[in-house]
């Protein structure tokens, strides 16, 4: 099953800041939690959609492990992908079977998310691991894209902060 993701990544965040925001706010914790990501690229695939292989651990409880192909979609205002995924028991083999189709490991990733609903989004508060990207950053997801204006007003964000950009497009920049 496709499912249709939109979404902006916010730079420059200060994570206790925007946290104390968000309780001010009674935006509900989702929860936390440890991702071990695994990027794939390949001339096959359209520039900006990517392949990913993510390993998900909340406290002690590990969930099913999930190959997902991102298929970007042109949008000027919003990051748009159509993300296919499914499950998957072992990474090993995995990643065996895409080199054998030319799909290469480009890096593997670790961060901390942290979790909040508000309002129609789901708020999350990305921190990995200092070699994959320094800096946190919020990332905004909404089902509709009017949604996403009214995220950024309540949180009193600051525009030039937003970007489209992909983790992959912001470690190239680095």
């Amino acid at each position: 099953m496709m499912e249709k993701e939109l979404e902006i990544k916010v730079l420059n965040i200060d994570v206790e800041e925007i946290e104390k925001k968000l309780i001010h706010l009674n935006a509900l914790k989702i929860g936390e939690e440890f991702q071990t990501n695994y990027t794939f690229e390949s001339e096959n695939i359209n520039e900006g959609s990517y392949l990913r292989i993510r390993k998900t651990k909340i406290g002690i409880n590990e969930k099913p492990i999930e190959l997902t192909f991102k298929e970007r979609v042109k949008n000027l205002k919003i990051r748009q992908y159509n993300e296919y995924t499914v499950h998957i028991d072992n990474v090993d083999n995995m990643i065996s079977i895409l080199k054998f189709l030319n799909v290469d490991l480009k890096y593997i990733g670790k961060k901390k998310r942290i979790s909040y609903k508000l309002k129609n989004a789901r708020i999350d508060i990305d921190i990995w691991d200092k070699e994959t990207y320094p800096l946190p950053y919020l990332e905004i997801e909404v089902s509709n894209e009017d949604d996403i204006n009214e995220i950024i007003n309540i949180l009193n964000i600051n525009r030039d902060n937003i970007t489209k950009k992909s983790i992959s497009e912001l470690r190239d920049e680095l």
